[in-house]
């Protein structure tokens, strides 16, 4: 077991568990999942009343008492009987708009203990604190397993929502700091009623709940062992701002204020069906479920596939405004300039939950408005709440977007900084023996599932292609944000993320079922309907039997070895002949999923890697001096070589940041550097916006006198905006295929 196996043990040396070679005698004489504690007794937990005396330090403690069994209820069972204790931590006024704050909480330890704490993060704005059962994905609650559950308010009341982010400290609380206070206190809680620590510690949430659990794994691995993320928003202020975006985008085919009317249900049915049409069957069964999500994006298209209103729009069609601002938000906000504030969305027929209405049309005006507006920004907009909607509407985005970057002397972080994983490849939760699951459904409104699965294919990539082994990634077709669509959005991942941690089985699907209470099931659909969810980038293919039965699936990666990439097939594409010449070369093996991504944005570390290869892989004396680029990092040879070569310097605090997209006019200086040209004599052709004094203007002016790049048909050049694969491929073609003298 997982529990046997792993190094002596910082968590349970912080908490206290066991002490001495009895300790450890017991840790290695054979747990089970039930009692995680390595004892063959359920400890004994104190009188409950007790509690109202525990003492931590900057906490106090406003009531403890026993909750019988069967006053709460989860799946229609009753949860057992358990210590309810109430109170708050660091509490003290803010010396910029004397609010009084505090880290709100309330615990739940049951009275048969089975060795196991769990920190439940919530979800929305927070600011309250919602009942600590540690309910998640529709399964077994985490209290139902025996587990000591603790909720918090992340810092600040509801009536504080969203004036608290005035306050500094509150905006630090809210991103990360209160799960860092309450973890030490909850842990001695957990000693001070049990006479010992837990043995192992797991964090999960939902939503804003799934950041915090993300962030948790990020900085937190010390104190827990497994975390589950669900509809993870872990980049939420550029998702919050590209809502704005699109609000803005919407308004322009809405026929009223209500962003409604942009595309209402019908039509959103109309678009759905046209999405079934295409897709239903690429996973060899008519469900009305899109299985194949990564197959639908290569052969779905909005202007090809969705009926054109030949007239006015009668809920039948989309009119061509219509088809050009959903393609538009579909592909993901940007700046005027054209760079990416946030993630593209999938495609998926869950677009006709309400749900996903209410993230598109009503979040944008109500609460993403606030949470850029007074969380995010530095120095906070603060609009008027009685004007949220001309807030929007008269929004500069592309000051907003700079906006969450920003610091200034009273806000020392931005808000991609306190709100974000500092670390995205998480390197110490892999070197802690940790685990994690990350579970998005297709049709989330707000947090993209494409933003999410971009991310882990980054994170495979710089562990060798394969990160299952400690980060597991499932996607949850037609399910909109954290549950709910056309969707089997129900399942138990906590009970799995507890026996890979635990017992070392690691989930390679989950069982996932229909909420037959969801009103939004299609009529022919069985109220058992399941299906299995398949760690990415595996699909689940109908193989035999009832189709209403996970069973009758299998989950399965792409069909044999193509000859092309998957997504590279069509000869008559622009960029089918580079990107073939770039697999038949070997300067690209491509994705685990048999794609080479040729829509997708390339990363500072993949372009450094395609021009290492392009240079023969010259043998590399010396490792790299980025602080962020280890020795057994994927990219660490090309990215050594081009440190040697002058081909980058990195940035000022001594960083490459492989994962971040590379723009145009950085890849061009790095393909620039990499051929070393003499200097062009001559005029050098001139982009209008690649003015005398840009970094990238001598690099850029060298790739046009050489026919490689042409800018837009604007006469652009666009330096600053991110360049996808395909381009890539096109420019190291063409480099490839130059006349030689």
């Amino acid at each position: 077991m997982r529990g046997e196996t792993r190094p002596m043990d910082r968590r349970r040396g912080r908490t206290g568990l066991l002490a001495g070679a009895a300790a450890l005698a017991l840790i290695l004489s054979g747990a089970t999942p039930a009692l995680a504690a390595g004892t063959t007794e359920a400890p004994v937990p104190a009188d409950c009343a007790d509690l109202a005396g525990f003492e931590f330090e900057s906490t106090v403690i406003t009531a403890a008492e026993t909750v019988p069994a069967g006053e709460l209820v989860n799946r229609g069972v009753p949860i057992g009987e358990h210590c309810l204790v109430t109170g708050h931590m660091n509490e003290r006024t803010s010396e910029v708009d004397g609010e009084r704050y505090a880290i709100g909480f309330e615990m739940r330890l049951p009275s048969e203990w089975s060795g196991q704490y769990l920190y439940q993060a919530n979800g929305g704005m927070d600011g309250s604190v919602v009942p600590a059962t540690g309910g998640v994905g529709g399964g077994e609650s985490g209290l139902q397993m025996g587990m000591a559950v603790i909720s918090s308010d992340a810092g600040h009341t509801g009536a504080q929502n969203p004036s608290f982010g005035l306050d500094p400290q509150a905006r630090l609380d809210y991103g990360y700091q209160a799960v860092g206070t309450l973890t030490p206190m909850a842990k001695a809680m957990v000693t001070d009623h049990y006479g010992k620590g837990p043995e192992f510690s797991y964090m999960t949430g939902g939503s804003n709940g799934g950041r915090h659990t993300m962030i948790g794994a990020s900085r937190y691995t010390e104190d827990y062992d497994g975390f589950l993320a669900l509809a993870p928003g872990f980049n939420l202020p550029q998702a919050a701002t590209a809502q704005l975006w699109g609000a803005q985008q919407w308004d322009s085919v809405a026929t009223s204020e209500d962003l409604n009317t942009a595309l209402t249900q019908g039509e959103r049915v109309v678009l759905a069906n046209a999405i079934l049409e295409q897709c239903d069957g690429l996973d060899g069964l008519e469900d009305g479920m899109v299985l194949d999500g990564t197959g639908c994006q290569e052969i779905f298209s909005v202007a090809e596939h969705v009926p054109t209103c030949e007239a006015d729009r009668d809920g039948s069609c989309l009119s061509e405004d219509q088809k050009g601002v959903v393609t538009k938000v579909f592909a993901g906000a940007t700046t005027s300039a054209g760079e990416k504030i946030y993630s593209s969305f999938p495609y998926d027929p869950g677009i006709v939950s309400g749900g996903w209405g209410f993230w598109k049309f009503f979040a944008p005006i109500q609460l993403d408005s606030t949470a850029v507006g007074y969380v995010f920004s530095a120095p906070p907009f603060a609009p008027p709440m009685n004007a949220l909607r001309d807030f929007v509407m008269d929004l500069d985005v592309d000051e907003a977007n700079a906006s969450i970057y920003a610091v200034s002397d009273q806000y020392t972080e931005s808000a991609m900084e306190f709100m974000t994983p500092p670390d995205l490849e998480y390197q110490d939760l892999k070197a802690s023996g940790g685990k994690m699951m990350v579970i998005h459904g297709a049709s989330d409104g707000v947090f993209s599932m494409e933003d999410t699965a971009t991310w882990y294919r980054e994170l495979e990539g710089a562990n060798g292609g394969d990160a299952s082994d400690f980060v597991q990634f499932y996607e949850v077709p037609g399910m909109d944000h954290v549950s709910g669509g056309p969707a089997t959005d129900q399942h138990d991942a906590l009970a799995a993320l507890v026996n890979w941690v635990e017992a070392d089985e690691q989930p390679d699907s989950l069982k996932a079922w229909v909420n037959p209470d969801n009103t939004e099931l299609p009529a022919d659909w069985s109220k058992d309907r399941s299906r299995p969810l398949c760690a990415y980038p595996e699909v689940a293919v109908y193989v035999e039997g009832d189709p209403e039965e996970a069973a009758s699936f299998e989950c399965q990666g792409a069909p044999g070895e193509p000859a092309d990439f998957t997504d590279n097939t069509d000869p008559e594409t622009w960029f089918y002949e580079p990107v073939r010449w770039m697999q038949l070369t070997g300067l690209s093996m491509g994705y685990v999923d048999g794609s080479y991504g040729v829509r997708r944005d390339i990363t500072r570390g993949e372009s450094l890697a395609f021009l290492y290869r392009y240079s023969g892989e010259p043998t590399v004396e010396d490792g790299t001096t980025f602080s962020d680029i280890r020795t057994d990092h994927e990219f660490h040879d090309a990215i050594s070589w081009a440190e040697a070569l002058d081909i980058t310097q990195g940035y000022a605090d001594g960083t490459f940041k492989p994962t971040r997209d590379v723009t145009r006019g950085e890849f061009a200086s790095f393909l620039y550097r990499t051929a070393a040209p003499e200097p062009a004599e001559g005029p050098a052709p001139v982009f209008p916006d690649v003015p005398e004094g840009n970094a990238h203007r001598e690099a850029i002016s060298w790739l046009a006198a050489e026919e490689l790049v042409t800018g837009y048909s604007t006469g652009e050049f666009r330096p600053g905006q991110p360049i996808t694969r395909a381009e890539v491929a096109k420019v190291i073609h063409g480099l490839d295929q130059r006349p030689t003298d």
